[in-house]
């Protein structure tokens, strides 16, 4: 077990700003950076572990073995997919991988030559009471069943319905308190996101959209744990949650699409 190490800015842009991403999407697009050639797997592993608060390595998936372990598959694809219940499109099999997905919200599927290999999940347990000496962050590889296909790339749209429900949200009349145009510091990200660089094949529509769309969706998760019909009336925070989880659910699937289409090499 080892704290990560201040990361350098090897394969990535001149002093770039972090920008918080759940721990999987972080992966996506440095293992992309690395398949792409830009970045060796050792900065790529790394960098894509990013700076979450208080956080340790330990045990499970050792990254950079995964990372130099996709070169070995034939046209090997990384996939991210953020599901939740009810919402489980990209997933593969076994059951336990999904099952693994689900819990953690967040999880990379990886494919070979148009066929699942295995999916990758992050996994995180509080140090000491309360999490009070940070987060030990492991990986957990589960392999794919055999046959089952890769994931289908998003069809689009996700992003525009996404800017659509944030241009709803600002127009209507329930307060909510979530400001995207603000960056969130690594005392308020929960254990299974993390702050990192962009690698710098990431374009600037590209980067606003990542952005935007991972700001809404923790800042809407956290909007949804703590709201209170108690401190509103029970319609007004009915309504509130309902806006709420239009956002949220917009801004997954839009973050999703932005990330496919990046390291597609479709959107700059």
């Amino acid at each position: 077990m080892s704290s990560l190490p201040e990361h350098d800015e090897t394969g990535a842009r001149p002093d770039p700003e972090a920008l918080a991403l759940p721990r999987a999407a972080a992966l996506v697009l440095w293992s992309a950076a690395y398949l792409r050639g830009d970045i060796g797997p050792d900065d790529a592993a790394v960098l894509s572990q990013g700076s979450g608060h208080r956080q340790t390595t330990g045990g499970g998936e050792d990254l950079f073995d995964w990372m130099t372990g996709l070169r070995r598959l034939p046209l090997a694809q990384v996939h991210l997919v953020l599901p939740v219940a009810g919402r489980i499109a990209g997933l593969v099999g076994p059951p336990e991988a999904v099952a693994s997905a689900l819990e953690a919200e967040q999880a990379i599927v990886v494919s070979a030559a148009g066929m699942a290999d295995h999916t990758l999940v992050p996994l995180t347990d509080a140090l000491g009471p309360d999490g009070t000496r940070g987060t030990l962050v492991s990986w957990r590889r589960i392999p794919a069943r055999g046959g089952a296909p890769a994931p289908v790339p998003s069809s689009g749209g996700a992003r525009d319905q996404f800017l659509r429900s944030l241009q709803r949200a600002a127009s209507g009349t329930v307060e909510l308190d979530l400001v995207p145009e603000e960056a969130i510091g690594l005392q308020a990200l929960p254990a299974t996101w993390t702050s990192v660089p962009l690698p710098r094949h990431v374009g600037p529509a590209a980067e606003h959209l990542l952005t935007l769309a991972a700001r809404t969706l923790l800042l809407a998760d956290q909007e949804l744990d703590t709201g209170s019909a108690l401190t509103r009336g029970l319609g007004e925070e009915t309504e509130r949650r309902e806006v709420l989880r239009d956002l949220r659910d917009g801004a997954r699937e839009a973050l999703t699409e932005t990330v496919g289409l990046v390291i597609a090499d479709e959107l700059g």
